[in-house]
């Protein structure tokens, strides 16, 4: 199947709630995977099944302990869990402190989740810069999505990010601006600011800012969520992410060497 990677330029703009709505809408089987090195939001805002808590100690961390035979699909998923609605998730670590302990394991998780047979994963990736020890599972995403608002100071980041990350990766790039959907305009000027750009981003979406409908994901919604304008909105850009990494790609893979690979740093 396919890894998508959501990251933001700058601060995280509401990629875990795109995340999480991405993931409750994706068309096939998917794993939702925190990958914010600044810590799990997933395990405070939702919930198990039948409201149960979600166990923090299992996930990125409890998963780097066992990796060391490998990372399939069965070992993935043993340190994964389900959010109640049924939407199969890998906790991110719970404090900064904690990435310490993830040691070499995130070249190899991009490579196993652009890998695997289970279905499509979706990474969280939280904010994303030259030292992010999560950017390996960036470059092995099949199709990277940088988030951001309509404010002047967030296209700037968005410019800046996409003009480093497109020398450093071999995806698909796509833009997810979150927009009150009356400011078409803002919106629109986004786009204009791409297409200044020599980088091409040919993939761009508008995802509605609509607070009414991101507190169901986090835990206080009120009503219908498939009546709020996020989810409209998500929806059709749900059908064509999936359309985009839905051809598979062949790979020669060496778990020996994606279980111990040799450090590569960002721009060499």
């Amino acid at each position: 199947m396919a890894l998508v990677a959501l990251a933001s330029a700058k601060g995280s703009p509401g990629v875990t709630t795109a995340s999480l709505v991405f993931g409750a809408l994706w068309p096939r089987q998917v794993l939702l995977a925190e990958c914010d090195p600044a810590g799990s939001d997933v395990a405070i805002r939702m919930t198990g099944p039948g409201g149960a808590p979600l166990n923090s100690d299992r996930g990125l961390v409890s998963l780097a302990a066992a990796s060391r035979k490998g990372l399939g699909d069965e070992v993935i998923l043993a340190h994964s869990q389900q959010l109640d609605g049924g939407l199969d998730v890998m906790l991110g670590v719970r404090s900064p402190e904690q990435v310490g302990g993830m040691g070499g394991l995130w070249h190899p998780l991009g490579i196993s989740f652009n890998q695997m047979q289970h279905g499509d994963v979706l990474a969280d990736c939280g904010r994303i810069g030259a030292s992010s020890p999560q950017l390996p599972v960036v470059q092995s995403a099949r199709l990277i999505v940088l988030v951001c608002t309509a404010t002047g100071s967030s296209v700037a980041h968005l410019r800046e990010r996409l003009s480093s990350l497109v020398h450093h990766v071999d995806a698909q790039l796509g833009v997810v601006v979150v927009a009150d959907p009356r400011r078409r305009d803002g919106v629109k000027q986004v786009w204009s600011v791409l297409d200044a750009m020599s980088v091409t981003v040919r993939h761009r979406w508008h995802l509605a800012f609509d607070p009414a409908g991101a507190a169901f994901f986090d835990g206080r919604g009120q009503g219908r969520l498939d009546k709020t304008q996020l989810i409209r909105s998500a929806t059709d850009i749900v059908g064509e992410m999936a359309a985009l990494v839905a051809t598979p790609e062949q790979h020669e893979f060496d778990m020996a060497q994606a279980a111990f690979p040799q450090h590569e740093e960002w721009g060499q």
